[in-house]
């Protein structure tokens, strides 16, 4: 956790990545003559312009049958198909999926249709060599960018495999240590999630500050987004679960290049930054906060146990209520998917989850129920186009490979890692 871990390590089963979905089969009833009108409120809250939700939506909610294409890994005697921790999946402008394993520190490179191309990179401080990636994206000129954790650094491969270089970080004006939790790359924007640590020895403090920021390609900061400093006091130390799982997996970058991220830990609330790191607005909603139950307690207290060993005396807490948005996505035309506690606990049996669709403007236009195989506080959900990608027991792998093999309170051994890919297309997961 104080080293950066929890971001590689529960990517959305602490803060699971999101799931868009869709085509196909609609199982619900809708029409256009019951779409209804919005009945929320936009008003200047401190300064800030702030679109304020119902707890209704403007239609009525839908339920979505997705169209399976592929499934790669899992129970399979190929070991083309083996897979460590698959942390980010991209596609590129020929519809060549690139497969990011964190743990085997390489990139699998697939057809649109799930046939090996070629596997590329490898684990090592060399060119083109790298550990424990977390994200990846593509530079403009064609070139895949491999973030590594820590210590913080980008490695650029040819689609080929062959080293490209590095891609320079802005550096902290002290020389501490840096850690790089993700980035994005869309609409000529690049954001990256960086995390810098201090240690006031005079003082007994120890803190890291988390923060978004833009960059070019040559490492200089253009500017900053949402940001957050987390202390501790060594002589009374505390690790609430809160204050740690910050915005770090909950942002996105949007079609626009504006920046959307969720600050608030409890409640249902988003900023949208535009390019330049001024806050153009932010969407809420009227929303109950969702309890945790026992198990997952359990679960993230042991979680944040392994953490706290780093600190004689540390006292962990988990608060009560889980956080009203797990994930957010904003796709190509602007709306925005959101993933709440109560769409991811509560779902309808053999569903992936329900999302809120909201409109570009941040309207809260309809539910839409997405039927497939998939339980979003264990499994990795990843919208990439017009693509929904599963990989499966993410959570419980991404625990093993950090050495935390029991957290998740598994009684039995994992089924091996799998990646499904469903069809994102279809009028009624649009929102009017």
């Amino acid at each position: 956790m104080l080293n950066g871990t929890v971001a590689t390590v529960a990517r959305r089963g602490i803060c699971l990545a999101i799931v868009w979905a869709a085509v196909a089969l609609v199982c619900a009833q809708w029409s256009p003559a019951l779409a209804g009108t919005w009945k929320g409120k936009v008003s200047d809250v401190g300064g800030v312009k702030t679109v304020a939700n119902p707890a209704v939506a403007m239609e009525p909610p839908v339920t979505v049958k997705l169209e399976h294409l592929w499934t790669v890994g899992g129970d399979t005697e190929d070991e083309d198909e083996f897979f460590g921790v698959i942390a980010d999946i991209e596609i590129d402008n020929s519809g060549n999926v690139y497969l990011l394993d964190s743990q085997l520190a390489e990139v699998k490179i697939y057809t649109k249709d799930g046939e090996l191309i070629r596997t590329i990179g490898r684990e090592g401080e060399g060119p083109g060599e790298f550990r424990l990636p977390n994200a990846m994206f593509f530079t403009k000129e064609g070139n895949i960018a491999v973030l590594q954790t820590v210590p913080g650094k980008i490695v650029l491969l040819t689609p080929d495999g062959k080293p490209a270089g590095d891609f320079p970080l802005p550096q902290p004006a002290d020389g501490g240590f840096q850690i790089l939790g993700g980035g994005q790359a869309r609409a000529g924007n690049i954001v990256l999630f960086l995390g810098r640590t201090a240690f006031q020895a005079g003082e007994g403090k120890w803190s890291r500050s988390d923060f978004l920021v833009s960059v070019d390609t040559k490492g200089t900061q253009l500017s900053q987004y949402a940001a957050k400093t987390k202390t501790i006091v060594m002589a009374d130390a505390t690790l609430r679960f809160s204050d740690w799982d910050t915005f770090e997996r909950r942002w996105e970058l949007g079609p626009d290049g504006k920046v959307y991220a969720c600050e608030s830990y409890p409640n249902y609330e988003i900023t949208v930054f535009n390019k330049a790191g001024a806050v153009e607005k932010k969407i809420t909603r009227e929303y109950g906060h969702q309890a945790l139950g026992a198990k997952e307690k359990d679960m993230l207290k042991r979680i944040m146990d392994f953490s706290a060993q780093q600190i004689p005396g540390c006292k962990v807490v988990i608060d009560d209520n889980a956080k009203d948005i797990e994930s957010i996505h904003v796709r190509d035309d602007g709306n925005i998917w959101v993933l709440t506690s109560t769409g991811a606990r509560t779902k309808p049996a053999g569903s992936l989850g329900v999302f809120d669709v909201l409109n570009p403007e941040g309207q809260y236009v309809k539910a839409v129920t997405l039927m497939g195989e998939g339980d979003p506080l264990s499994d990795l959900y990843l919208l990439v186009k017009n693509r929904l990608y599963v990989v499966t027991d993410f959570l419980q792998a991404a625990m093993a490979a950090q050495g935390m093999q029991g957290a998740v309170g598994e009684e039995e051994e994992a089924e091996p890692m799998a990646v499904r890919c469903f069809k994102l297309e279809g009028d009624l997961l649009s929102a009017r």
